[in-house]
């Protein structure tokens, strides 16, 4: 027997409920990945985005504003996850603004919805047809959209021949409840962060690769790469910072090392480390346990003013972090201001890449403890 008014209504609603409203959420969730991506390259503070060179810039500043040493100590021994935390905390303060995550929500699900209503009108052909063929037909029309899910796919299926012209009214109308629907429960869910946590394609993780490039450390300063993305032979740092930083201590008495790696690679200096299998190595020759760094060997590099400041103040705290004794902090780093500091950040990254005075380094062995 044919479908009458009720039995169209309820399965118009059922299979809207069923099927599309699962398929709709996903892909909203889905689209939400880019768009956030987008949106943090374009819209407000954007110029932290911009480029590898504004990004690190705006962490180090940040750290520098906020002088926490745990801070500093995540920055550098877990680099990778401090600066996914970082964009996370970016795009918590983004969203977490005014209505921005439910304006992108609701984009992407009017964008969605006028797509189903297209396809039910396209494939709506027959006023007495199969109205199990109209739904196939439908889902196959919105194929490449969404993902229905196909066991409560074919429970909705069990239909008999119909008037389409009046299922597809009936359908259309749950569609556009179903709409109303979500957007209520998109305007209502606030919490950005549980939001976050859900999507598929992870924001953080898509600026992190975008802007600042690969992730990969100096083995001596923990220095991150500036090359870029994942495809280069060549890890490299411009500015590489006193090797206390990234664990290294004199063998002896154990004191943080205040040598940058520029100095330490043209010196007479050696150094052992897990890669050495706790055997001491020419710094000259360090590319035979570091292949894919590349290293300026050059006396006359300084450690910037930045670190120079942030070493000397947290000297003691670095030494207990890492089971070391204190560096033997230069007198000039110690009156080295927070604004001169800061002063020196802006030159680091500028492009002219100012350098500081010439010093000759120290010849001696230093290690990191494995």
């Amino acid at each position: 027997c044919s479908l009458n008014r009720t039995c169209q209504m309820g399965k118009s609603v059922e299979f809207t409920n069923l099927c599309l409203k699962p398929a709709v959420e996903v892909y909203v969730a889905s689209s939400l990945g880019p768009e956030i991506v987008d949106e943090m390259l374009t819209g407000q503070n954007a110029f932290q985005f911009s480029s590898r060179t504004f990004f690190q810039y705006s962490i180090l500043k940040q750290l520098l504003s906020e002088f926490n040493f745990a801070n500093y100590v995540s920055y550098t021994c877990h680099y990778e996850d401090f600066v996914k935390n970082w964009i996370l905390g970016e795009m918590l303060k983004r969203f977490s603004q005014g209505k921005k995550m439910f304006e992108l929500e609701d984009c992407q699900l009017k964008g969605i919805i006028r797509v189903i209503t297209e396809a039910i009108t396209k494939v709506q052909t027959n006023k007495n047809g199969n109205i199990k063929e109209l739904i196939q037909d439908i889902c196959r029309e919105l194929g490449e959209k969404l993902v229905i899910p196909q066991d409560a796919l074919e429970a909705t299926m069990i239909l008999n021949n119909s008037n389409q012209e009046q299922f597809s009214y009936w359908l259309k109308t749950s569609v556009v409840e179903m709409e109303q629907s979500l957007r209520e429960e998109f305007r209502n869910a606030t919490d950005v962060s549980k939001k976050l946590e859900q999507l598929r394609i992870k924001p953080q993780n898509v600026l992190f690769t975008r802007v600042f490039g690969c992730g990969k450390q100096c083995p001596f300063c923990k220095s991150p790469c500036e090359a870029g993305g994942e495809a280069h032979n060549d890890h490299c740092a411009s500015i590489h910072r006193p090797q206390g930083l990234g664990r290294y201590r004199f063998d002896g008495s154990k004191e943080l090392v205040t040598d940058i790696c520029s100095s330490s690679v043209f010196s007479e200096s050696s150094f052992r480390c897990y890669e050495t299998n706790g055997k001491y190595h020419p710094f000259k020759k360090y590319r035979d346990i570091f292949p894919n760094w590349h290293i300026p060997a050059d006396p006359s590099i300084q450690a910037s003013d930045y670190w120079k400041y942030v070493m000397a103040k947290f000297n003691k705290e670095f030494s207990k972090e890492y089971d070391a004794c204190p560096g033997d902090i230069p007198l000039s780093w110690k009156l080295i201001t927070k604004e001169q500091a800061e002063k020196s950040l802006r030159e680091s990254f500028s492009i002219t890449n100012a350098l500081s005075p010439t010093v000759s380094p120290a010849h001696s062995s230093a290690s990191n403890p494995f």
